[in-house]
C-alpha cells in the first residue's frame, strides 16, 4: 500500500563473499546472459562488481499486517547469520561528477522468501540468533517461494527494493503471483523513511 509510514531505522545488510566456481566445457551452444558480473570485477576505478554475495532483508506491509523474510528459513541444518542469507550479485558505481556519490545495483534470482501474517521487525533485524531462530522455528509462513530480487540505491541514498515471482500459499498449496515494492528515502538523522511498503498477491500459477 502506498502511504507515508512511520520513520524506520531499518538496516539492510550485505555480506560480501566471492565464491570460486569451477566450470565445465558446455555441451550446448552458450546462451545470452544479462548478468553484469560476467565482466571483470573492477573494469575501472569507479566500478566494483561482486558475484554471489550474501543478503537477507526483512520487510513489512503494515496495511496488510504482513512481514517477509527475504532469506533462507526452511530446511536449515543450523540457523546462523550466514546460513539464513541468499546469494545476490551487486555492482557499485562511484561517480566523481556527483561529489563521489555511490550508486548500487543488486540482483538475485530464485531468492527464497517466507511471508508471515504477523511478526515484529525489531526482533528480526538486526540479526539476533536467539530471537530470529526462535521466530522461524515456532512460526509457519503463509507464503513461501523463490523469486527475483532487485535493489537500486541512487547517489542520493534513496532505496528501491523489488521482488517478483510465484509463491505457494501454505494453506492450500496454490500458486499465486507475488509482487513486492519497498521505497525508502534517507532522513537527515540517518534513519530511513519508508514511503512505500507494498506486497501484492494475484491468483494464478506459472
Amino acid at each position: 500500500m502506498i502511504a507515508v509510514h512511520r520513520f524506520a531505522a531499518r538496516r539492510f545488510s550485505v555480506l560480501a563473499a566471492i565464491a570460486v566456481i569451477g566450470c565445465e566445457t558446455p555441451t550446448v551452444p552458450p546462451q545470452p546472459s544479462f548478468s553484469f558480473t560476467n565482466g571483470p570485477p573492477s573494469p575501472n576505478p569507479v566500478v566494483i562488481r561482486v558475484a554471489n554475495a550474501g543478503s537477507r532483508v526483512i520487510t513489512t506491509d503494515p496495511a496488510e499486517g504482513l512481514l517477509a523474510i527475504h532469506g533462507k528459513v526452511l530446511d536449515l541444518n543450523v540457523c546462523t547469520n550466514a546460513s539464513t542469507r541468499v546469494p545476490v550479485d551487486f555492482q557499485i558505481v562511484r561517480t566523481p561528477a556527483d561529489a563521489q556519490a555511490t550508486n548500487l545495483l543488486l540482483r538475485g534470482s530464485d531468492n527464497e522468501v517466507a511471508i508471515y501474517d504477523h511478526g515484529d521487525i525489531s526482533d528480526l533485524s538486526p540479526f539476533d540468533p536467539v530471537k530470529f531462530c526462535a521466530f522461524i522455528t515456532v512460526n509457519a509462513p503463509v507464503y513461501t517461494g523463490d523469486v527475483a530480487y532487485r535493489l537500486h540505491a541512487n547517489g542520493q541514498g534513496n532505496l528501491l527494493f523489488q521482488w517478483e515471482g510465484f509463491v505457494s500459499r501454505t494453506a492450500d498449496g496454490s500458486s499465486v503471483h507475488y509482487v513486492e515494492q519497498q521505497y525508502a528515502v534517507p532522513r537527515p538523522d540517518g534513519a530511513l523513511e519508508f514511503l512505500i511498503e507494498d506486497m501484492r498477491f494475484q491468483p494464478g500459477g506459472p
